[in-house]
């Protein structure tokens, strides 16, 4: 707890050892395990990546980008002596449990850093990336057995294979006990998530009863990508990072919206993760407009305006020191609003996240204690349930 507050965060970052894959891939695809090679110019977290012939990490193979999270995680660990000790250990469970006391967070859902840079290829052979996948959540099981009532996952899946990632989904979450599956915001193969493809994956998850959390990744080797347009320009990484991850959400939220994923699906639960929450209202009111001026003419017809879907089935994740957030309750209200600490990535605010937030000025107590816990027990059902807090 943090001055009173129980706490779950929303999203909170394994950082998985490089040897995950070589141990937990199946036959016959141990040879298509990701390697990670650092260079003095990276930050000792920003390995390249490669899976076999592809390269993934867009990034930091570039030196005047790597220099730049060098130099940020430079900056992370001198904030707090946590994270030599975290990095020195592994970024292990027992670690992660102690970064977690530091903060007051009671309950974690855990969101993978490299099981999601791994899978961010358009090119992997849609049956490598579901082995990828199922790998990574085998590890985070075993993670998670550490401290099983405060550390929960969201279960990897390959959107690269639909028949796959509903089968994965299926398994993480009955047999592993996942409580989300994340969803990837940007388009793989030029597919989006409202197209007809993904019916079925979102068929089966509505079924299991588990969120989706959409969460983009610092990696923009995908075709479709925003930070692309920047890769290689000066300063690109700082407008790359600035707008991808909001922009990314925005316009995974339209296609579920706009698209008709959640009138056809009114039981399916979705975040958006780690892309802050002041562009909410703005963009709402922006599909309301664009849906009242061409909606009916539209192939894909939905009963209520994009707004109203986001209210019956979408929460957002607020950084911890968002300054905006009173405005954005005061447009949109706090019930579909949870808090992230991005742990331990080094744009994170460890270790005073969760001290900024409860700090925060023009945001009410109630609010506050919506945000730390009930609107998250709301989003991750199966994470509250049998806490103990």
């Amino acid at each position: 707890m943090k001055n009173g507050f129980r706490v779950m965060d929303s999203d909170l970052h394994t950082m998985e050892p490089d040897g995950l894959w070589e141990r937990y891939l199946d036959e016959p695809f141990k040879k298509f395990a990701p390697t990670f090679t650092r260079r003095a110019e990276n930050a000792s977290n920003q390995p390249l990546i490669r899976v076999v012939e592809l390269e993934i990490a867009e990034m930091s193979k570039r030196p005047h980008t790597a220099l730049v999270g060098k130099d940020l995680q430079r900056r992370a660990f001198a904030r707090h002596p946590h994270h030599e000790i975290a990095h020195a250990r592994g970024y292990d469970a027992p670690s992660h449990v102690q970064a977690m006391e530091i903060e007051g967070i009671d309950v974690a859902i855990l969101y993978g850093t490299r099981g999601r840079q791994v899978l961010m290829h358009d090119d992997l052979a849609p049956e490598v990336a579901s082995a990828l996948a199922r790998a990574h959540n085998d590890w985070t099981h075993d993670y998670c057995l550490h401290a099983p009532a405060r550390l929960k996952f969201a279960a990897q899946v390959a959107f690269h294979d639909v028949p796959g990632a509903i089968a994965e989904a299926r398994r993480a979450v009955r047999e592993l006990g996942a409580v989300a599956v994340v969803g990837n915001p940007n388009p793989i193969n030029g597919r989006h998530v409202h197209d007809p493809e993904l019916e079925p994956l979102w068929e089966a998850i509505e079924e299991l009863g588990v969120s989706v959390g959409f969460h983009p990744t610092g990696q923009s080797s995908l075709r479709d990508d925003i930070a692309r347009r920047y890769l290689d320009h000066p300063n690109g990484r700082v407008i790359g990072i600035a707008g991808r991850n909001p922009m990314e959400l925005m316009l995974a939220f339209a296609s579920l919206a706009a698209g008709g994923v959640l009138e056809r699906h009114p039981g399916l639960r979705c975040a958006f993760l780690e892309g802050t929450c002041g562009w909410l209202p703005w963009w709402l009111w922006r599909l309301d407009e664009a849906w009242e001026k061409f909606g009916p003419g539209s192939a894909v017809q939905i009963s209520r305006l994009p707004s109203e879907y986001f209210f019956r089935q979408c929460w957002v994740a607020t950084d911890a020191d968002e300054r905006v957030l009173g405005q954005v309750i005061e447009a949109v209200g706090d019930d579909n609003i949870v808090v992230s600490t991005d742990y331990p990535h080094s744009d994170g605010l460890f270790p005073t996240a969760i001290e900024e937030f409860v700090g925060l000025q023009g945001v009410s107590d109630k609010s506050k204690a919506k945000i730390l816990w009930d609107n998250c027990a709301r989003l991750y059902p199966l994470a509250a349930n049998g806490a103990g807090v």
